[in-house]
């Protein structure tokens, strides 16, 4: 075993009890009904290992990988187990035992290096937006069919829109904009939407040109080293006194600033009250049109064309960082909505990152079960917000699908006046 004893430290899964209340949320369990793919099992594997009584293998480092890190299990857990820190830590000790996939590898270096990101963002914008329709239709990348997957924009996000302040100087205040990998190189209409419902609600907003990947897909992967260097950059640019708030139209990406910025650099030894003090200050972009309601409202053109949505809960959003209610709150507002809730509006949808590609079956199967029950209530749009759920829920619906599924900015974007 490779791990010096100096790492192996874990108290918290001697809290855990065994009761099985992280099974009942588990969507992996639910799916695989195997006691090893539940949180309960990869608690006590991780005490056996950092105890030094069970040896490494591919074989728990499958165990230990096949895990959305959605949270659930945290959120259900009557002893407090913080199960995702924990599963954070013991992946960082299987990589250090077995390496990662050379997919891996590539994924993690271009997020932990934004120059190399960007032109690596050229070559995907020329594959997904040309090339692609030479190769077969059968062609998946993990459950997803390729020409599902969303095409890349023709200029990263913070590219088309400056850094000074977006509004007049005499506004409500400054909102600094975390705009994520999803915004700045796929989704940049919800870039320009979220800009233009925070300029039409009295603020001014700055976008820091030199943010970096929120290195969320970094640490929950074991890469605690390597996020750093992301979380350290980003606290310098975000943690400021004279703004209002920072916002995010990443549920994952708000997840990382709001949450987890602090717990991994507190695992690496490093000093966190700056991580904390910022942390105070994110918030979610539904849940500030929310709380701000009333200075979107007048704006609101009443003649805008109705439209049936149905909604789904991103897990980071809940449970990294506590917004359960706002968002369909928000939806039952609007006038243009009507809003009808799936019966697991709640349930993790299957992504989870690279899950979707390691484990595509499971996946499949999860994903395939939050659409049906998105048909079932006849909405002929699907609003989520975060752009990792987005992908995976838009890319396994079928061709002939009536519903569709985009980012919940964009609906409001289109009922303001004009």
């Amino acid at each position: 075993m490779s791990v010096e004893p100096a790492v192996l430290n874990a108290p918290e899964v001697h809290h855990c009890s065994k009761c099985g209340a992280c099974l009942h949320v588990c969507p992996v369990y639910l799916q695989k009904m195997e006691e090893g793919a539940g949180p309960r099992a990869k608690v006590q594997l991780t005490r056996h290992y950092t105890e030094r009584s069970l040896p490494t293998s591919e074989y728990l480092n499958n165990l230990v990988n096949c895990c959305l890190m959605c949270g659930n299990c945290t959120a259900a857990c009557p002893s407090g187990v913080q199960h995702q820190s924990l599963f954070m830590r013991m992946r960082s000790y299987m990589t250090t035992d077995h390496g990662e996939g050379w997919h891996h590898k590539v994924i993690y270096h271009f997020l932990s290096h934004e120059q190399q990101l960007r032109l690596a963002s050229r070559f995907a914008r020329l594959g997904r937006n040309h090339m692609l329709k030479y190769l077969s239709r059968e062609f998946k990348i993990g459950n997803i069919p390729a020409r599902r997957l969303p095409e890349w924009n023709q200029q990263p996000f913070r590219e088309q829109t400056p850094e000074e302040p977006l509004a007049e100087a005499d506004s409500r205040g400054t909102i600094l904009y975390f705009t994520g990998c999803g915004t700045n190189y796929i989704y940049d209409q919800v870039g320009h939407a979220l800009c233009h419902i925070l300029k039409i609600m009295g603020f001014r907003v700055e976008i820091p040109e030199s943010q970096v990947c929120c290195g969320l897909p970094l640490f929950i992967h074991g890469n605690l080293k390597k996020a750093a260097n992301n979380i350290t950059t980003n606290v310098k640019l975000f943690n400021r006194e004279d703004i209002v708030a920072i916002v995010t139209d990443c549920a994952t990406c708000g997840s990382a600033l709001h949450r987890e910025y602090s717990n991994v650099l507190k695992e690496l030894g490093l000093a966190t009250e700056a991580a904390e003090k910022m942390s105070t200050r994110v918030r979610d972009i539904g849940e500030f049109i929310l709380t701000n309601y009333a200075l979107l409202e007048p704006h609101l053109n009443p003649e805008t064309n109705r439209q049936k949505v149905t909604y789904h809960m991103p897990c980071h959003l809940r449970n990294g960082q506590g917004i359960t209610t706002e968002v369909e709150e928000l939806l039952k507002r609007l006038p243009h909505v009507d809003y009808a809730r799936a019966v697991d509006y709640d349930h993790c949808c299957g992504g989870g990152g690279t899950f979707f590609y390691d484990h595509p079956e499971t996946s499949h199967q999860i994903v395939s079960e939050k659409i049906k029950n998105a048909r079932a209530t006849g909405a002929d749009l699907w609003v989520t917000g975060c752009p990792g759920c987005s992908i995976n829920l838009s890319g396994n619906l079928e061709e002939t699908d009536t519903i569709s599924v985009e980012h919940i900015l964009l609906l409001i974007d289109r009922a303001l006046q004009k």
